[in-house]
């Protein structure tokens, strides 16, 4: 049985009430109810929360445990959440604090060139257990500019990741079941591109670690409703979440699910240890964790845990690219300037100019002897060099569905509907698989996508899509093994197999001045012809 209430507005606090309250601790006055069993909050009609105990098969709760328990790492960029800063507390004594406002502090660091100290110019908050996992939207700021992803510890734990996934699918199963249309509006704001967790609405989850948050409401999702859902090791009490405006909290444990609007103000209670929970610890010592004390992380204690899970699409998720569009191209390149203001990030090219004949590149590529000590030589090293970078920052970033133009490139026709699960040429020139043959080239194309005959290979890399990032890592691969290089479009042709093209070419050459060949006048055009 569910318990239904439904709360008068006139009974609850202000906003103007909970707002004096922002980044301050919830205690046993913040609330009236404790809710420990099935429950439906609305206030007037309006669903505020709706909370179910132990939802989720214990094989799937197993699961994300295994996969989830490290987690939360520390982090200084909470926020109102991360409480008001203490002084006194382990991690503050260790520093000299010369600015503090509330929940922000900064304080004095060591100049790295003259030893003394100095101001910082950052504000941190206290330092908590909280990291988020899934992907991010687009940063710029402190000399980054980086493209929508996976964050750096979803991509450096893939498979922890992976192997979670089971969990946040059924949270969202539930989600659908209690909250239908909130389901189906960030379900489908999620599905205009792959940046979100497959078969959910969640494009990032926040995962704590015995973080206490102080009251805050949160900032950056779509629609204001998130998943909760706590596991936990050892015993402890406490950790209720609260809702201060309606005078009620939640004793959300292990394995419970809590569908709420996390618009509202929120926070939790201290977590402690009775007696008896002291008892069961001493006599139980928890293996999973042997954290640094001395480090001063809030909440971390080596006796219990207590692992939330946020589940939420973030709001500028919405912005990212349904494809990841790069234009390689030099720095000060003539040819740049069209790209500009484009949805194409320019992705820096080795300028072959600042190469020398005798560094490792260089010598490891394979030129004519009439070409091996001239600036050609150097641009085709340049060229290799630029497409392996950008390979590695695919398979750094996780980047699925990239489109990779050289600045030559001229789009003239949108990209099929339907793009391929493999690798595919969307322009460029086809020749004999032996370049020295004087063989007519004889081939039928039919409208769309074709399967290159392996009689013949792309040449030029003008423009290629990779579907996943999966198979930058396997070209990648094959061009590490190399011991010689040739030209890209040639190595490209020996390692990627069976690859496909569209037809007609989505883009073809302009006729600049090549950067490699010189006097050249003949360039790829739509039928993949060089002429």
């Amino acid at each position: 049985m569910v318990r239904i209430i439904d709360i008068d507005a006139a009974d609850c606090r202000t906003d103007a009430e909970c707002d004096i309250l922002k980044g301050t601790y919830m205690g046993n006055d913040s609330y009236e109810t404790i809710i420990s069993e099935d429950c439906d909050l609305f206030c007037e009609g309006v669903p505020i929360f709706k909370f179910r105990k132990n939802p989720f098969h214990k094989e799937i709760i197993k699961r994300a445990w295994d996969n989830c328990k490290y987690m939360a790492k520390a982090s200084r960029g909470r926020g109102a959440s991360a409480g008001p800063i203490d002084p006194e507390s382990v991690y503050w004594k260790k520093r000299e604090i010369y600015k503090m406002n509330k929940w922000r502090a900064s304080y004095m660091v060591k100049d790295k060139k003259t030893g003394e100290m100095k101001q910082s110019k950052m504000q941190v908050n206290n330092e908590v257990a909280s990291q988020p996992i899934g992907y991010y939207g687009k940063t710029k700021g402190l000399g980054s500019d980086l493209p929508c992803r996976l964050s750096h510890y979803t991509r450096t734990h893939m498979k922890d990741f992976e192997n979670a996934i089971p969990f946040f699918r059924a949270i969202g199963d539930n989600y659908n079941e209690l909250m239908p249309d909130q389901y189906a509006s960030q379900m489908e704001r999620a599905t205009k591109n792959d940046y979100h967790i497959h078969e959910t609405p969640f494009s990032t989850i926040t995962i704590n670690r015995n973080f206490r948050t102080a009251l805050h409401k949160d900032s950056g999702d779509y629609g204001g409703w998130a998943c909760l859902s706590v596991l936990e090791e050892n015993k402890y009490h406490g950790g209720l979440f609260v809702l201060p405006k309606y005078k009620v909290a939640i004793d959300m444990r292990h394995g419970d699910l809590l569908v709420a609007d996390v618009h509202q103000y929120h926070g939790n209670t201290e977590l402690y240890e009775t007696e008896e929970d002291k008892k069961y610890n001493d006599e139980n010592p928890q293996q999973t964790y042997k954290d640094n004390l001395g480090v001063g992380v809030l909440g971390l204690n080596n006796r219990f845990t207590r692992i939330s899970f946020v589940c939420y699409l973030r709001e500028d998720i919405i912005n990212c690219p349904g494809y990841n569009k790069f234009v390689i191209s030099m720095k000060g390149s003539e040819r740049l300037p069209k790209w500009i203001g484009t949805e194409y990030k320019h992705f820096e090219a080795v300028n072959g100019k600042e190469l020398t004949y005798d560094c490792e590149s260089c010598k490891k590529m394979v030129s004519y002897h009439n070409v091996a000590k001239t600036p050609q030589h150097l641009a085709k090293t340049g060229c290799f060099l630029s497409h392996m970078k950008l390979l590695k920052h695919i398979v750094e970033y996780k980047l699925n569905k990239v489109i990779v133009v050289e600045d030559d490139a001229l789009q003239i026709r949108g990209l099929p509907e339907v793009m391929p699960d493999t690798f595919c040429y969307l322009g460029g020139f086809i020749g004999n698989k032996k370049i020295t043959s004087k063989e007519k080239i004889e081939m039928e194309h039919k409208e769309g996508l074709n399967t290159l005959d392996e009689k013949y290979r792309m040449l030029t890399t003008l423009s290629y899509y990779i579907p996943k990032w999966e198979i930058a890592e396997e070209i990648l691969q094959g061009l590490m093994k190399l011991n010689r290089w040739r030209a890209i479009d040639i190595v490209y042709g020996n390692i990627i197999k069976n690859p496909k093209y569209v037809y007609p070419a989505v883009y073809i050459e302009e006729p600049y001045e090549s950067q490699i060949q010189n006097k050249k006048n003949k360039f790829a055009n739509e039928f993949y012809e060089f002429k």
